[in-house]
């Protein structure tokens, strides 16, 4: 058993997906950064009122999930600072997709369902995320990708050296690569972005092409370390087998098979030391890639072939049209197809009916109008040589930067390099960790900060209710004590005044003797009204001016004189 020490770089953007996305619920993007925050945290981050409101919408009834989300993504936009500030992760994200994610996140779309019928739908915006350490800091490369990276190429070093059956023996029955060891990569210089991915049809220009969808990948120049561990050469029953990995038959299997891809995709030459070699690795590689040459079978989706009635055809008959993509009108079809000897008898696979049906869909279309004239439809798959679409990452809105995915230069090293570079990287990455470890910190401090500040606030409105609450009963009690010493007739002309507040009190008291709601305190009353009247001197014995009609302090005086005259 040998192991050997290798480093890994990111010639172009690299995705191995994780099955998981960022949703727009856990995420903003601004200023060029994705922020991903926890939903909880974003919510403790809230004040209480805004926490009243998010807590109305979440609970709101809707029609259905889409209209829901509308409203959550909404508030998180609208309150985009707040989830910055709880943010954990911060990824760099291209122009074009933060134009994007402002223009079209939460936009009606019009989606096709069942029987024809369409329904509105919010675009979600979804972003496919990469492979990432536990610690979340780091994007990695996983040792089965890169396994199944050589095993192809290794495969098609067999095939083209001995023929399918060796082939098969090698590596169905003894199981050969059982006895190559990878590891996932144990230190890496990497980091992530998020751009779009284009799929491009190889027979149209680079104008058609369209952003398909949006990806975080490894960026290019990323490295990582790894160990490459062959094992004693022994199959499933423990008998030697005759085949021998060797670490230079890796390196020429890989460069053979991977060395002119990388050529034609880049439209590039790689001038490449002995112990180096290329492999292409992860999501949107490339059907080329990880099969056989001269054994490749690839199947591609050519066209549906429909019936529909002609218009203003009013008898049965229903003529066949064909319906296809534009570039499989280009006869370079034609010199794609796979060897028919290749294809599989199997019925569950089709290959020979599929492989036909495509030929004819090309050569004799005629054919498969009678063949569908009983149907509805047809799917029309050919098995090919080379997959018809290619996919290209874009950082930018420049179409003069696009990549293609996933290749990375694998580099045979010494333990004296491997060491030195393991330390490097392991520093990087520790760094990486303290600045996560103080960037929760914040969060939880900021946290703790709202929740002091908001427990602040709720002891300053406890105590100011009870404060208020403390004056209400003191002013209770004062009330109680003042009413209590009140005569009969003072009690009376309390719950007079409360009705007529703005009234003053020797009109009151006279009012309401004139209209007999004083008479069981008549005397008292008009007794009390003289007095008050000469302490406000409003009693006036004579009057002042020529016309005593129009004296009213003398006429208000004149008018008691007579009550009192009439006991």
């Amino acid at each position: 058993m040998k192991t050997y020490k290798l480093k890994l770089t990111a010639l172009t953007p690299i995705h191995i997906g994780t099955g998981e996305s960022y949703e727009p619920t856990n995420y903003v993007i601004d200023g060029g950064f994705l922020y991903e925050f926890d939903e909880m945290l974003f919510v403790q981050s809230l004040s209480q009122s805004l926490k009243n409101q998010f807590s109305m919408i979440a609970s709101s009834e809707s029609e259905n999930g889409y209209e829901l989300f509308e409203k959550v993504h909404r508030f998180i936009i609208d309150n985009k600072e707040n989830a910055k500030k709880v943010a954990y992760n911060k990824i760099p994200v291209s122009w074009a997709v933060e134009q994007k994610y402002k223009k079209d996140i939460a936009k009606k779309v019009q989606i096709e369902g069942k029987n024809k019928n369409t329904h509105s739908v919010f675009n979600k915006f979804e972003i496919q995320k990469t492979q990432r350490l536990l610690n979340n800091v780091s994007t990695f490369l996983s040792g089965s990708s890169i396994k199944g990276s050589i095993s192809t190429a290794y495969q098609e070093f067999i095939f083209k050296k001995y023929g399918k059956q060796k082939l098969e023996n090698l590596f169905d029955k003894d199981k050969l690569f059982k006895n190559l060891s990878i590891s996932d990569t144990l230190a890496q210089n990497s980091k992530s972005q998020i751009g779009y991915a284009i799929n491009k049809e190889i027979f149209e220009t680079d104008d058609n092409a369209e952003i398909s969808t949006f990806i975080e990948v490894n960026s290019t120049d990323s490295e990582y370390l790894i160990d490459l561990t062959i094992k004693d050469f022994q199959n499933a029953d423990g008998l030697d087998i005759a085949e021998k990995i060797t670490k230079e038959k890796i390196i020429e299997a890989c460069n053979a098979h991977y060395k002119i891809l990388y050529d034609e995709k880049e439209s590039k030459k790689l001038n490449l030391k002995p112990n180096q070699f290329l492999l292409s690795v992860g999501k949107h590689s490339g059907a080329r890639a990880v099969t056989i040459d001269g054994m490749r079978k690839i199947l591609v989706k050519l066209a549906q072939i429909q019936n529909k009635r002609e218009e203003g055809d009013d008898s049965e008959k229903r003529v066949e049209r064909l319906y296809k993509k534009s570039h499989f009108e280009n006869d370079n079809i034609k010199e794609m197809f796979a060897k028919y000897e290749l294809l599989s008898d199997d019925k569950k696979l089709k290959e020979k009916e599929n492989w036909q049906n495509a030929k004819d869909f090309i050569e004799t279309p005629s054919r498969l109008e009678n063949l569908v004239r009983n149907r509805k439809s047809l799917t029309i798959n050919a098995i090919l040589t080379q997959e018809t679409t290619y996919w290209q990452f874009s950082e930018s809105k420049d179409s003069n930067h696009l990549h293609s995915f996933g290749w990375v230069l694998c580099e045979f090293i010494d333990e004296d390099e491997y060491r030195s570079k393991f330390k490097e990287f392991k520093s990087i990455e520790l760094d990486l960790i303290e600045e996560r470890v103080l960037r929760q910190k914040e969060i939880i401090d900021r946290l703790n900060e709202v929740k002091f500040k908001a427990e602040q606030e709720r002891i300053a409105k406890e105590q100011k209710k009870l404060q208020e609450q403390k004056e209400a009963e003191e002013k209770v009690k004062l009330e109680q004590e003042r009413l209590s010493s009140l005569s009969p007739l003072e009690l009376k002309l309390d719950e007079l005044s409360i009705q007529n507040k703005s009234m003053p009190k020797t009109t009151l008291i006279l009012q309401n003797i004139k209209n007999g709601k004083l008479d069981e305190f008549r005397d008292e009353a008009l007794k009390l009204l003289e007095k008050l009247m000469k302490e406000n001197k409003e009693w006036k014995e004579k009057p002042t001016g020529k016309k005593p009609e129009k004296d009213k302090e003398y006429q208000k005086t004149l008018e008691v004189k007579k009550l009192v005259g009439l006991k």
